[in-house]
Order: structure tokens, then C-alpha cells, then sequence
């Protein structure tokens, strides 16, 4: 018998490492040559997505700072852009490569707060 391959059974959203919350806000990237502001889609412990913004490259390396009303201070980390998306839903996604601990678990309680408020929503 062959074990299962978890790849060929799962979809995107069970492979996630950590679940993600839609966030409004914006986010500055800086990569070394040039600083960005974009919109912010939505965020995560493990990275986020950046609307609009197509023009950095996958694998380059970012500093980025992430803002919401929704947080209590900004978020600060060093990451990776890993995806380029097209069309109507353009952006960058960017996994987090080092994020310090208290910014990590802030964003770790604001997703738990949304799933306890969606949870929780009469319909």
C-alpha cells in the first residue's frame, strides 16, 4: 500500500501553515531599491497579500511594514515574494522570513478574534 501524498488530496487552504483574516490597511515594501505602498488583502501569521502591486519580483527579498486600524500598532517583518497574481485580483503574496514573536502572535489573536466573530454572526 502507498502511503497518501498529501499534496494530490489537500487543497490550498488545508496546506496553509497558518489561517489568514481579509484586512484593510496598507503596506509598505521596501526591497533594497525602491520603497512601495500598496493595499493590504489579507494577512496572516506566515505572510500576507499585497494588491496591486506587480512590479517586484518573485524571490525578492522585502522589508515591509503593514498597517490597519485593526492593529494595535504596526506590523514589522522581513519577507519573501513568493507569488505574482494577474488580472482582477493582482498583488503579491509575501511569506514572512523573520518576524519578531509579539508581532506574530498579534496577528495570530486578530485571526482568532474574526473566526470567533464570524463563529458567533446571526444570520
Amino acid at each position: 500500500m502507498k502511503p497518501n501524498n498529501p499534496k494530490q488530496n489537500s487543497s490550498p487552504q488545508r496546506l496553509r501553515a497558518f489561517s489568514r483574516v481579509d484586512l484593510a490597511g496598507d503596506v509598505l515594501i521596501h526591497n533594497e531599491a525602491e520603497l512601495y505602498m500598496a493595499p493590504l488583502r489579507n494577512l496572516s501569521a506566515g505572510g500576507c497579500f499585497v494588491s496591486q502591486l506587480q512590479n517586484i519580483p518573485k524571490g525578492s527579498e522585502v522589508k515591509i511594514v503593514v498597517r490597519s486600524p485593526r492593529l494595535s500598532t504596526p506590523i514589522q517583518a522581513k519577507g519573501i515574494v513568493v507569488r505574482i497574481e494577474t488580472g482582477k485580483k493582482a498583488g503579491l503574496a509575501i511569506e514572512f522570513t523573520s518576524i519578531p514573536h509579539q508581532f506574530r502572535d498579534a496577528i495570530q489573536a486578530l485571526v482568532y478574534e474574526e473566526r470567533l466573530q464570524c463563529a458567533f454572526k446571526i444570520t
